[in-house]
């Protein structure tokens, strides 16, 4: 491939199909590599990116993705900056930077070999773009046989026009195991019926890890609405082995032990992250505290 990201993504901008791109998937499928790559266009208001391309690795990553998109709160992802992936960020004005996203980690600019793949990722894109224009059905071609339309690249070199059959995802499952030592604990402490707390848990911008490839940081927080306290506000990044999976299931586990640092139980956990809220969920087994589900809590934001 003589063309560069660069040169292909400039073509791709030039299309201006952008927002009609971000309504479809389609798949490329390079020979010699272990995963297809599936292939959409995200579109941003009022901010200086025009347009990021993805290229999301593999099928249970893809899956992940378009449920997260229908669902912001399935799984484990908090932003697409947490899938596997590749993105070309194109801004305004014409510049764009290829990165590649591994979960846990800062995205980081592609490699030589990494540029190399992409390139032919975004030729493909680019040629499958130029169809859609003419013809808006070619994404759904092989829709009827519960496939998606992809382009494959052969033994010969040579690329074309198939159906890639689309699997079933794997169940999702959250495994969330509590301490019987540290719920025996809670449970001989005082419980404080009347005693309201705010939790949140989310990604931080800005912060990381201090590594050659940093590591995401996220911050478990919890707040006394009475007395405006910070009583947890712990900073954790997300082990490789363990991801994304590990750091939300030890939510609970993490919150419980805080809990019994203090010395009671509050009368009422208020979040406003139906994923938080199942997290926290199992707490409620065993501890007599009300888990509760906000639109917004202020005290959560103050400075």
């Amino acid at each position: 491939m003589d063309r560069t990201v660069e040169e292909i993504g400039a073509k791709m901008d030039g299309l201006g199909l952008w927002e009609q791109v971000a309504r479809c998937n389609w798949a490329v499928c390079p020979r010699g590599t272990v995963f297809p790559y599936f292939c959409t266009a995200i579109t941003e208001k009022g901010t200086p990116v025009k347009a990021r391309f993805m290229m999301v690795e593999g099928w249970q990553t893809f899956h992940d993705f378009v449920r997260t998109r229908v669902d912001p709160n399935f799984g484990f992802y908090s932003t697409p900056m947490e899938i596997s992936h590749f993105e070309l960020v194109v801004v305004h004005g014409g510049e764009m930077r290829l990165f590649r996203h591994d979960p846990c980690f800062l995205p980081r600019l592609a490699n030589d070999r990494e540029r190399e793949l992409c390139a032919k990722l975004l030729w493909e894109s680019y040629g499958f773009m130029l169809r859609v224009e003419s013809d808006a059905s070619l994404p759904m071609r092989y829709a009827s046989e519960k496939a998606m339309f992809a382009r494959v690249e052969g033994a010969d070199g040579k690329w074309s026009d198939e159906a890639l059959a689309i699997p079933d995802p794997r169940p999702h499952v959250e495994q969330i195991t509590l301490s019987k030592a540290d719920l025996a604990s809670a449970k001989d402490l005082p419980f404080a019926i009347e005693e309201k707390v705010a939790v949140d848990f989310s990604l931080l911008a800005g912060v990381s890890t201090q590594e050659p490839r940093p590591r995401c940081a996220y911050r478990l927080l919890a707040v006394d609405l009475d007395t405006k306290e910070r009583f947890v506000a712990d900073i954790v990044s997300p082990h490789p082995d363990g991801g994304l999976r590990q750091l939300w299931e030890g939510i609970a586990p993490r919150f419980l032990k805080h809990v019994i640092a203090r010395g009671r139980v509050p009368g009422e956990v208020m979040v406003r992250s139906p994923r938080l809220f199942r997290m926290l969920r199992p707490l409620c087994l065993d501890l007599p505290l009300k888990l509760s589900l906000h639109d917004s809590l202020p005290a959560l934001d103050a400075p």
